[in-house]
């Protein structure tokens, strides 16, 4: 009996798929660019009771060679920066170790970690109060800084944050449609126990709100 050597088993094919769809994946990361929106990753963003976790939209604020620093189009979830109402840093507080635990456990799978960079984040004081930012770190998900969302946003209507009906429903709201947030930077603000954040109408709070 002849045997054709060109058929190719289940697992094969399958295997041949999966390598096209991660191809396919890393081209559009490649060919992105400034102002660009991608999806990567995965999350929460729906209440219903039957709803599963959906493609995390994300824009292209900057690119650098291969590199891309990217912001999610949407609000995620509602956190406090610390947990604890006390002096905080970007380096100490809970929401630095939220996002790059928790977070990304839950947002990425294993092959979507290995693309996502370790940056060197530095963390300047607040030029207006003068408190501290920190140390500087090592973070593979970090949120903006005053500078950097000044740089990044070239306009109040351009840094409006909208969240997801998830993240509104998760902190106890009704959704009523108007789903406009208050967002964390992570510099300081105007005392160490506050972090500095932006408005709902876009401009930037480098007095920031109280830490938890």
């Amino acid at each position: 009996e002849m045997q054709n050597q060109n058929v190719k088993t289940g697992e094969e094919i399958l295997s041949e798929l999966e390598q096209y769809g991660a191809s396919k994946f890393l081209l559009n990361l490649y060919q992105a660019k400034e102002g660009n929106c991608i999806e990567f990753g995965t999350y929460r963003q729906s209440v219903e009771p039957d709803a599963k976790k959906t493609a995390i939209e994300w824009s292209v604020l900057a690119k650098e060679g291969e590199k891309l620093l990217l912001i999610s189009k949407y609000g995620l979830d509602f956190k406090p920066y610390n947990v604890e109402m006390e002096d905080v840093t970007w380096e100490t507080s809970s929401i630095r170790k939220w996002l790059n635990d928790e977070f990304m456990e839950d947002a990425f799978n294993m092959y979507e970690q290995e693309l996502i960079a370790e940056t060197k984040v530095k963390n300047p004081n607040n030029n207006k109060f003068k408190t501290k930012g920190g140390n500087d770190t090592q973070d593979k998900i970090f949120l903006l800084s005053i500078d950097e969302a000044e740089k990044y946003f070239t306009s109040d209507e351009a840094s409006i944050c909208v969240s997801t009906v998830y993240a509104i429903v998760n902190i106890g709201y009704q959704d009523d449609g108007n789903r406009d947030c208050w967002w964390w930077l992570r510099s300081p603000g105007r005392i160490q126990k506050y972090a500095a954040g932006v408005f709902v109408d876009g401009g930037i709070d480098d007095d920031g709100h109280d830490v938890d």
